[in-house]
Parts: C-alpha cells; sequence; structure tokens
C-alpha cells in the first residue's frame, strides 16, 4: 500500500462520521508500532513529525523512508504529515522527501501574514500533489497562556479558507499542546459554527488528555484528524520504566520490548475510541 494525500484520508473519514488518528514519530520504534496498531485495527492512520522529530532520525528523507517501509510492510491506509513547519523551507523539504502533506504553522502571526505564508505554502504542496493544513487561532502550550484570545474566530474561517487553497484546517477550541493545567472544556459551541461555515476538513490539536465524551463531541460536529504525541510518548517511558525494573539495558531488543507494546496498545487505545462515536 503506498501513501496517500491526508485530506484524501479526512474527507473518507467524515463520510464514515470518524477521526483519523495522527500519530507523531521520533524512531523507527514507534513508528512501526504505531503501524502495527493500524493494522491490527484495519483503520487509516496519519504519521507526522516537526523538524525536531525527524531531524533526530537523520532528516526528513529518512523518516520518510522509514514511514514507507512500514506501510507497506503492514498494507495500511496512511498519510505521512509535517507538523508544525515554521517555514517555507520545512514544506519544501518535507514535498521533496516524499511527504503526501504538510503544514505551515502561522497561526501566531496576525490574519493577513498567516494568508500570506499558508497560501505560499499551498502553491508548493500542490505542486508536488501533497495536501496542505494551516492553523487558525492559535493551540496555545500546556501553559495555557492567553486560551481566549487565541480561539478561532469562526467569521474568518471562510476568508482565510477561499484566500489561501488550504486543504484542512486545525481549529482552536479550548485544547492545549502537552499536558493540561486545568479542567479541559472544548468550546463545541464554538466549533458548531466553524462547520456551518464551511465544509473544509477540520483538525483537533492537543488531543491527549482531552476527555473523550469532548473528543467523540468534536468528531461529530466535523473533526477529522485528532493529533496525540504527548499520550503515545507517556507510553513509550512508561515502557521505558517498566524495562529498568526488569530488563538489562545490555540486550536492547529485549529491553525495548514493553516501550514498543505500550505504544502499541496505546494506538489501538486512541483508533478504537476515534473510530467507535457514542
Amino acid at each position: 500500500m503506498s501513501l496517500q494525500r491526508m485530506d484524501t484520508l479526512m474527507r473518507r473519514a467524515r463520510e464514515q462520521k470518524i477521526a483519523i488518528g495522527a500519530f507523531e514519530c521520533w524512531e523507527s520504534l514507534n513508528i512501526q508500532a504505531i503501524a502495527k496498531a493500524a493494522a491490527y485495527c484495519r483503520k487509516p492512520v496519519i504519521f507526522q513529525a516537526s523538524p525536531a522529530e525527524y531531524n533526530t532520525m537523520g532528516g526528513a528523507d529518512a523518516l520518510a523512508c522509514m514511514v514507507k517501509f512500514y506501510v507497506n510492510k503492514y498494507d495500511i491506509d496512511a498519510a505521512l504529515h509535517l507538523a508544525h513547519g515554521s517555514t517555507l523551507e520545512h514544506v519544501e523539504e518535507c514535498v521533496k522527501s516524499g511527504f503526501t502533506s504538510v503544514m505551515l504553522d502561522a497561526s501566531a502571526e496576525v490574519f493577513a501574514e498567516n494568508v500570506r505564508l499558508s497560501a505560499a505554502a499551498a502553491q508548493i504542496a500542490h505542486s508536488a500533489n501533497c495536501s496542505l493544513e494551516a492553523e487558525l487561532g492559535h493551540v496555545t502550550g500546556g501553559d495555557g497562556g492567553d486560551a481566549e484570545s487565541a480561539l478561532t474566530v469562526p467569521e474568518e474561517v471562510v476568508e482565510f479558507v477561499k484566500q489561501t487553497n488550504v486543504d484542512c484546517l486545525a481549529v482552536s477550541i479550548g485544547t492545549v499542546h502537552g499536558d493540561y493545567r486545568g479542567k479541559p472544556e472544548l468550546r463545541l459551541d464554538l466549533l458548531k459554527k466553524i462547520t456551518d461555515l464551511t465544509d473544509i476538513p477540520l483538525v483537533l490539536h492537543g488531543g491527549s488528555g482531552t476527555p473523550i465524551d469532548q473528543l467523540h463531541g468534536a468528531i461529530k460536529l466535523g473533526i477529522t484528524k485528532i493529533n496525540i504525541c504527548t499520550d503515545i510518548h507517556k507510553a513509550f517511558l512508561s515502557g521505558i520504566e517498566e524495562a529498568r525494573g526488569t530488563l538489562t539495558p545490555s540486550v536492547p531488543g529485549k529491553f525495548y520490548e514493553p516501550a514498543c507494546e505500550k505504544i502499541f496498545a496505546k494506538t489501538v487505545e486512541m483508533i478504537e475510541l476515534f473510530s467507535n462515536i457514542k
């Protein structure tokens, strides 16, 4: 099975009224575990990495080779996505390396600059038959920041999509990157206004730690991609802690087995939660 455009998978997911998990990648161990989970669940998956992650593997081209290998090995439907690219050079690098989707994150910029950069990124992506994700509003970190002022303004969505020609849009409705400091409360009322104004596939960043009932509410209102990073990294670290108590580091092949198993289990859990909406 070859990699597919992310927006193609997302539109298919919307027809099925489910969401696709987008899981952060930082080494071959977790890439394989994610691929095995997708094959086990018989569901599509999105592999994604920011420049910080793929550079730990030797670059965007190295990540692309690893992901393509496991996609073919396990015969799964998948996309490979650049998460939070901060420059047009990041977009170009990933497009040339064989990614099927890219994100130019200019969400911290003023509206006009976000439009300019996102439109330029869309041209680069579309020239290589890649999809382009942008973000309107700004999903903050776990420290919260000024979360209210960072929410997506529904009235800006239609004009942003029209001017940029993006393929999918990340919205800010109350999630955070990393761990929540307070009780998560998604603004589903805001999401409803957005989905009433546009039919573009919508992305939710900061899925880790968000209550399942709220994630299901978001999926029902049109979210078709949910980013998961912190939860699978915590699963990896818990596997390492388990190994330290029972295994010797002098046999790496055995030492990392619990970490692989933990990532596999957490990925299966997330895929199934996003596919069985209550």
